[in-house]
């Protein structure tokens, strides 16, 4: 076999390797540590802006895939009229509005 193709099988069982190495990580430590693991964000914004919607899609999307423990508070900002997104979002979601 040449040196050439000896190098292609060495990078394709590095990369199973180390895939292998990651997926044993992922189940065993990251996840257990995730599960029991708690944090706080606190968003402050104007309820009505449409940035205020996507800030808390975000933070809905992040507590989702990594941080199911993760406590949401949005801090209302501006005056709170009557589309208010942000308290639409806490009253269907598990987020704290504080006016």
């Amino acid at each position: 076999m040449s040196v050439f193709w000896e190098a292609v099988l060495a990078i394709f069982a590095a990369i199973g390797l180390y895939t292998c190495l990651h997926v044993v990580y992922e189940l065993c430590f990251a996840r257990l540590l995730r599960m029991h693991g708690s944090a706080e964000l606190t968003l402050y914004g104007d309820g009505n802006d449409a940035a205020s919607e996507q800030m808390i899609r975000i933070a809905l999307r992040v507590r989702k895939q990594y941080l199911p423990g993760l406590s949401i508070t949005f801090v209302e900002i501006g005056c709170g009229g009557e589309n208010n997104i942000a308290k639409h979002f806490a009253s269907r979601q598990d987020i704290m509005y504080l006016e």
